[in-house]
């Protein structure tokens, strides 16, 4: 229950399918979903119901399974055959995607030519090529794009930033996170999907990037990787990115046991004279010199429900800062995928490379 009676029954109802209930109907039905998983139903789906009901309009997934019963728990026709219908749907004005994730980038071009707000799970690329199309399209786009990394969204962050604000300095940054197990055949292994960095790695690399923006992104970063197993290089690792400025960010990822309670991260940060220790979103203590805030939050509050509502709040995210930290993890991905070590990288550069 460490996310609240309302979100764990979403959650329950996305493990069961069940055929006995459905999340009624609102007045506005305006939202059309590509990607009918768990995710989507349980948090896409609970966020959006929790502050403006069940206003989902239409939507599909290549899993029939998973399509039908999306379906009928949120009151819609099974009738979509495939993105493109959802996407064309004249009552669809937001589109959401959360399917796989080599598919985000082309299902939210075709959704942005079409005029429709988008709202695009992580990873937004998971390539450069696909990366400067998308880049390409939402310049030319009459409608915003918003992007699905929760964690500059949860109050932690938000609070730490207040007692921040904007200071030039070196910060320290260490993510440890004990993520899920996953098999051989899961599909995060597929080549196409980007390997873990992607599909997870990249939400502490993009929230990295968030925090140091808060002050001047450094530009040049040396970055190495520790590697506890070559053959599955992707599961237990360590990345360590440090700045010309002297940022030190260190992210652990584990998967050696599966979490009970889901994925569990313990974030360290130090600059100028705040030290602050955020534990699994569940409490925060700052301390600022002398002085000493603790936080508390319950339900534990990983950023998702104001993140998923950010095309329809005051609150959104900076898109440029989504780009630059996918130029980040696209790299080391890549660096993953050929077991290198030891690299440098230039945000300048990269965008010079991937968008000119």
């Amino acid at each position: 229950m460490i996310y609240g009676a309302g979100k764990t029954l979403f959650k329950v109802f996305g493990r069961l399918r069940p055929k006995w209930f459905s999340s009624g109907k609102s007045r506005v039905q305006d939202i059309g979903l590509i990607g009918c998983g768990q995710f989507a139903y349980a948090t896409i789906g609970y966020s959006i119901w929790r502050k403006y009901g069940n206003r989902f309009a239409a939507c599909y997934d290549i899993d029939r399974t998973n399509h039908a019963s999306f379906a009928l728990f949120y009151g819609l026709s099974p009738d979509a055959s495939s993105a493109t219908d959802v996407i064309a749907d004249e009552r669809v004005k937001f589109v959401y995607i959360a399917s796989n994730h080599a598919s985000h980038t082309p299902y939210a071009i075709d959704a942005l030519k079409a005029g429709k707000t988008v709202f695009i799970e992580k990873p937004i690329s998971v390539s450069i090529d696909q990366l400067r199309c998308l880049a390409s399209a939402v310049c030319s786009a009459s409608a915003p794009i918003y992007a699905g990394y929760n964690r500059p969204f949860s109050g932690a962050i938000r609070n730490l930033r207040t007692e921040i604000g904007s200071l030039n300095k070196p910060m320290t940054l260490n993510c440890f996170v004990s993520g899920h197990v996953i098999g051989p055949d899961h599909w995060y292994r597929r080549p196409q999907e980007g390997t873990r960095i992607c599909g997870n790695v990249g939400h502490w690399l993009d929230l990295a990037v968030h925090m140091l923006s808060w002050g001047e992104l450094p530009d040049r970063w040396h970055i190495l990787i520790a590697y506890s197993n070559t053959s599955s290089r992707d599961d237990d690792l360590s990345i360590a990115l440090t700045s010309e400025r002297g940022d030190l960010i260190n992210i652990v990822l584990t998967a050696r046991n599966e979490p009970f309670e889901g994925i569990n991260e313990t974030i360290n940060f130090q600059q100028g004279d705040v030290i602050a220790k955020i534990d699994d979103f569940r409490r925060m203590t700052i301390w600022k010199g002398p002085n000493i805030h603790k936080y508390r939050y319950w339900p534990k509050d990983v950023g998702h429900n104001m993140c998923l509502i950010q095309p329809f709040s005051n609150i959104k995210r900076d898109w440029k800062e989504v780009e630059m930290s996918t130029l980040l993890m696209l790299h080391i991905a890549n660096m993953v995928i050929n077991t290198k070590s030891s690299s440098d990288f230039s945000f300048s550069s990269e965008l010079s490379k991937a968008f000119n």
